[in-house]
């Protein structure tokens, strides 16, 4: 296998742990509601998985796969921004998905000695309909 196809393998892996874990927390209430599926729908397309079936089998199949962090940062903070905007898309946060967010951050390779400070900043951030820019930006300064 050449170097450059491990790589679109290992990218491809981490694309799908993403989506597997925005079910996840989609499901950690329970329902998967309608915007909770029109987020996924919408990072399984900009992922480049637009089969229906592809996406069918990552709900139906969630908990076989764990994430694993993207190697470039700014994918790692846009997967954070991804699944924190997934947990206030029905309107509220519960206990669950908060929980599950808090274990992703490190799961997603930030370092757990920031992992609070991250935890608050992006969850205040989401509340507050901040943009990926802003997130971004306030998710840098708070991994310092």
């Amino acid at each position: 296998m050449a170097i450059f196809d491990a790589y679109e393998n290992a990218e491809f892996r981490n694309r799908i742990s993403v989506l597997a874990t925005l079910v996840k927390l989609s499901l950690a209430d329970g329902v998967l509601d309608e915007n909770e599926m029109k987020i996924i729908t919408k990072v399984a397309r900009d992922y480049g998985l637009i089969d229906q079936d592809q996406l069918l089998y990552i709900i139906k199949n969630y908990d076989k796969y764990t994430i694993e962090p993207a190697y470039n940062y700014d994918e790692r903070i846009e997967e954070l921004y991804n699944l924190t905007k997934i947990i206030y898309a029905d309107g509220r946060m519960d206990e669950e998905e908060l929980k599950i967010l808090k274990n992703a951050i490190v799961a997603l390779g930030f370092p757990p000695k920031n992992a609070d400070v991250i935890f608050e900043t992006a969850v205040g951030l989401i509340a507050d309909d901040a943009d990926l820019e802003a997130f971004k930006k306030a998710i840098k300064k708070a991994n310092k």
